[in-house]
């Protein structure tokens, strides 16, 4: 296997869409560089490589980035920058910047992009619109685009950050006043995310730039515009389990759409319900954001995870390096002193359980005629569509050639869900197969190990799926162990917990739902609650639905000792059941409307 899997994935989609080297790599790299990536040759600092994959239509998040220590700094570096300048911070961002700036010399240009960005961001958030912001985003522009206008960019294919620049331009023209520019852009912008951008990513951008399109629009009196351009957001929004501004499309399609009275019932309770959230947890509903280029979703850093996963498999820094490197070169790299070669870090990565260094797919199908296939099945299965997610993983792994042990955990995995979803499969034996599953690349470790470990995106996901079954089995506390572990794991990574939201949120719902089980309430209702906050600053509504159910229902069973009401869990399971009907419709909601009728609604 070529060490750089994301370099071949790169490859098979530029041919795809019959994007030629130069297209690609224009203002990025050079073609020497690009051709050396794909087959595997060389790899690149993430904010080249992400700016690739973004450019042939694939979401840097669904990947997981092991970073090298070289890299590590200039990680930390820009997330202050992001956070000072989402601050307004003057104060805080000159400084940051100016070493930024200073970094950006013996690194790629698309970090001087980035600082030219963060420039403009924090004169918007003072107030401040001129045409010298705007030219400064044109500078942005040039540095990857030199002889294409922002206007031109259908033609292209772009980078998240060149999306968000063509964006800020608009915003600001708005801002200014010129309505009727801002207005084409958007437009403009919305078609190229539609066609030519990740789902993924797509949804990061769209809400935002539609409300304010749709705003216009309103303005104008323009109804029937502002209802088709509602109606594609809510669908989106739909697909993917997201809510900024899902209440704004939603009030629309209710003000001056069509619709049936089952819709416009379910949009009504989804209106209240959202705007009870935002309202009660104190996040803001219609956050502008402008920072999403950069994919972080499940950043590592080498060194900490080599050791990690080394001490939890009680291997000395000799163990390790037999056969590979010696070990003052694992030492090394453990303390973040020092960048592994290409071969070493693939053969240590391997030793300790994880796929090769660099970048590693979350769902662990790195083939590119097969990624996508493996992102749908996810997307399925997040919706309890066992059926259809059966018959893809069927396909999957009739086509799949010489697995190796990843690509095993995962088929196993995903097909024990898909059958257990259809109740084609007991939980005992769902417990059994994807207890296997884990093993395949987790050994068995002592509690104290076990602590320790840190957990691949796949480990995680299999561990909450036993969290389903493990009641049966008798194997609660066990699994609430695990769980535990994996949450700490979490909140001990390096960056914000919002950029590991996805497995985050699902964790702590499962921890919640257990405690709740085992009859320990109050702790439930507080592991639910910080989720819900949380879930909700990332704009996520799939996982807050059962977070929101079970915040209720543990509530219900303190009614006796009257630390709860029945109307402060109402609030709650209302909620519950109005994002239920919002994101899977009536027929698999009927479990939640049931409740509320018989614990609330009964006379």
């Amino acid at each position: 296997m070529l060490y750089n899997s994301v370099g071949r994935l790169i490859w098979s989609e530029r041919k795809r869409a019959k994007i030629s080297e130069e297209e690609l790599c224009k203002g990025i790299c050079s073609r020497s560089l690009l051709h050396r990536l794909e087959i595997g040759e060389r790899r690149c600092e993430k904010i080249m490589s992400d700016a690739l994959l973004q450019r042939v239509g694939i979401s840097a998040d669904k990947f997981i980035y092991i970073m090298n220590p070289d890299e590590q700094d200039w990680l930390f570096l820009q997330e202050d920058l992001v956070d000072a300048v989402d601050r307004g911070n003057r104060k805080l961002t000159q400084p940051l910047l100016k070493k930024y700036y200073k970094m950006c010399a013996r690194k790629c240009k698309l970090h001087k992009q980035f600082a030219y960005l963060c420039e403009v961001v924090l004169d918007w958030k003072n107030g401040l619109y001129t045409k010298g912001m705007l030219g400064k985003l044109e500078e942005a522009w040039e540095i990857t685009m030199e002889d294409i206008t922002m206007q031109e960019m259908s033609s292209c294919c772009l980078s998240l950050m060149e999306c968000i620049i063509r964006m800020m331009y608009c915003r600001i023209l708005e801002d200014m006043g010129e309505k009727e520019q801002a207005k084409e852009g958007y437009l403009q912008l919305l078609e190229y995310l539609e066609f030519k951008v990740d789902e993924e990513d797509r949804v990061k951008l769209y809400s935002q730039i539609a409300y304010r399109l749709m705003s216009y629009y309103l303005e104008v009196q323009d109804f029937q515009s502002a209802v088709e351009l509602a109606d594609k957001a809510v669908k989106l929004l739909k697909i993917r389990g997201r809510l900024f501004y899902m209440r704004k499309f939603l009030q629309v399609l209710l003000d001056y759409g069509s619709r049936s009275e089952d819709e416009c019932r379910i949009y009504m309770v989804a209106c209240d319900a959202i705007r009870w959230l935002y309202e009660t947890y104190g996040v803001e509903e219609e956050e502008w954001v402008w920072n999403t280029h950069f994919g972080m979703a499940e950043v590592e850093f080498c060194g900490g995870l080599i050791r990690a996963r080394r001490v939890a498999m009680g291997l000395t820094q000799e163990k390790l390096a037999e056969g590979i490197c010696d070990a003052v070169t694992i030492s090394r790299i453990e303390c973040g002193k020092g960048a592994p070669k290409t071969q070493v870090l693939q053969k240590i990565m391997e030793r300790i359980g994880m796929k090769e260094g660099g970048y590693e797919a979350i769902n662990q199908i790195e083939q590119p005629e097969f990624f996508e296939l493996a992102n749908q099945i996810s997307i399925l299965l997040s919706f309890s569509k066992g059926e259809e997610a059966e018959s893809l993983v069927e396909e999957l792994d009739r086509r799949t050639k010489n697995k190796d042990k990843f690509v095993e955990q995962y088929i196993e995995n995903v097909k024990a869900m898909a059958l257990f979803i259809q109740k084609k499969m007991t939980p005992q034996e769902h417990f059994s197969r994807q207890w296997q599953a884990l093993h395949l690349t987790m050994p068995y470790l002592g509690k104290k190990q076990q602590k320790e470990w840190r957990f691949s995106r796949q480990e995680v996901g299999i561990a909450t799926s036993l969290s389903y079954s493990c009641e049966d089995m008798g194997k609660e506390e066990e699994i609430l162990e695990l769980l535990y572990d994996i949450k700490n794991h979490y909140e001990k990574k390096p960056f914000q917990l919002v950029h590991y939201i996805a497995g985050y949120e699902v964790v702590t719902r499962n921890i919640g739902n257990l405690l709740g089980n085992k009859g320990e309430y109050a702790e439930a209702i507080e592991i639910a609650d910080k989720g819900i906050a949380m879930t909700l600053k990332a704009g996520r509504g799939l996982v807050m639905s059962l977070l929101l159910y079970d915040c209720g229902w543990d509530m219900e069973q303190l009614w006796e000792t009257g630390k709860y009401t029945k109307k402060e869990s109402l609030y709650y399971v209302k909620a519950s059941v109005a994002l239920n009907l919002l994101f899977y419709g009536e027929s698999k909601s009927q479990f939640f409307v049931d409740h509320l009728k018989k614990y609330y609604f009964t006379n």
